[in-house]
């Protein structure tokens, strides 16, 4: 299912709208601010047709939202909700159809087993490749013999585990063009994050996905968060956002380390020498220099970086063109309507591609 985020009012009224999926959409765009959200899902339903009460009866009646002296509070039922809906909505039933998309079997393979510092004693079917030679030869002199006299008994092997598989890093500009021009950006990079983030968490709960937000600089956002996420009065700090997502990819154990970067603009600011600069008109030499510089960093570090563009400014193109090339990435011009699928399409190819 596609869903249409228009600038202003992403739900049409309907006497048979989902008032859970409404309250997640809402949800989402309003921030996670709850009185947002119950003013326009009351201006919905009243604009459909429907009893404002009933429906925020039903909502406490499914534990979504709880009842205080003052009001209402969202409960952790109700979030959960919010992240089911939105993947759902996001991407349907696209998820099943992937390569890669269901969980690996028991039997892993070669490429995705890891030694840990442990050893046991060798069992036929072990692979030969994971023998401990050193504590093997020992085996054999404590018992009084030679390496020649090495024995099946003596043999030991290194323990292994299955091998942490996709660490991703979703970065989403919240510079103030992705609320400009009318049109709603920020609300569908929000969404696809949770839903790509409750697609791991259920079918890959070994892979890992952390969200890195960038204006003027770059800072880490929780997953159970990525809702309150808002856009600011911001520059576009891509390089910010790189390093960041290239320190967060070192210190994970994963044998494939992704960066799906979703942005409408060009870098238009960078710290240089400790200070911000900043420049909003053309591509900048500066800037453009900079960012280059750490996307090639990225590149060096294993990570593979890929470039969803919501917007087809030709500055914008040029400057995700050259980029490309230079970190030898993928670059996609997704619009809004289908950014969730070439999120999903692109991440899942990725995590194929390394089970190969």
């Amino acid at each position: 299912m596609i869903l249409s985020y228009g600038a202003h009012d992403p739900l049409e009224p309907s006497a048979d709208l989902d008032w859970k999926s409404a309250f997640a959409k809402l949800w989402v765009r309003a921030d996670g601010r709850l009185d947002r959200v119950l003013e326009d899902l009351r201006d919905l339903v009243q604009r459909s047709g429907g009893d404002w009460e009933d429906v925020l009866k039903g909502l406490e009646r499914e534990g979504i939202l709880r009842r205080e002296d003052e009001g209402f509070e969202a409960t952790a039922h109700g979030r959960q909700v919010v992240r089911d809906s939105v993947l759902d909505q996001v991407f349907g039933n696209l998820a099943g159809s992937l390569p890669g998309s269901h969980a690996a079997p028991r039997s892993e393979g070669r490429g995705l087993r890891e030694r840990i510092p442990s050893t046991r004693p060798w069992e036929s079917g072990d692979d030969p490749r994971d023998i401990d030679w050193g504590s093997s030869l020992r085996n054999v002199l404590r018992r009084g013999g030679d390496a020649s006299r090495l024995r099946e008994g003596d043999l030991e092997s290194w323990e292994t585990e299955p091998a942490a598989g996709c660490a991703t890093v979703v970065m989403i500009d919240v510079s103030h063009s992705m609320i400009l021009y009318g049109e709603d950006r920020i609300t569908p990079a929000k969404m696809v994050a949770i839903a790509l983030a409750e697609h791991i968490r259920r079918r890959h709960p070994r892979d890992s996905l952390d969200v890195v937000a960038f204006g003027n600089e770059a800072w880490r956002i929780p997953v159970d968060s990525i809702a309150e996420l808002s856009v600011g009065p911001f520059h576009t700090n891509t390089a910010a956002g790189l390093k960041l997502a290239r320190e967060i990819l070192r210190g994970r154990r994963a044998s494939d380390r992704r960066i799906l970067m979703i942005t409408d603009g060009k870098p238009s600011c960078v710290f240089d020498r400790g200070r911000l600069y900043r420049n909003s008109g053309d591509l900048d030499p500066r800037v453009v220099e900079l960012t280059l510089a750490e996307g090639r960093r990225c590149l060096r570090d294993g990570c593979g970086i890929s470039t969803f563009m919501v917007a087809q400014d030709p500055v914008l193109l040029e400057f995700v063109d050259l980029f490309t090339r230079a970190v030898h990435g993928q670059a996609f011009h997704t619009g809004l309507d289908r950014l969730g699928e070439f999120v999903l399409r692109d991440w899942a190819a990725s995590r194929s591609r390394r089970r190969e």
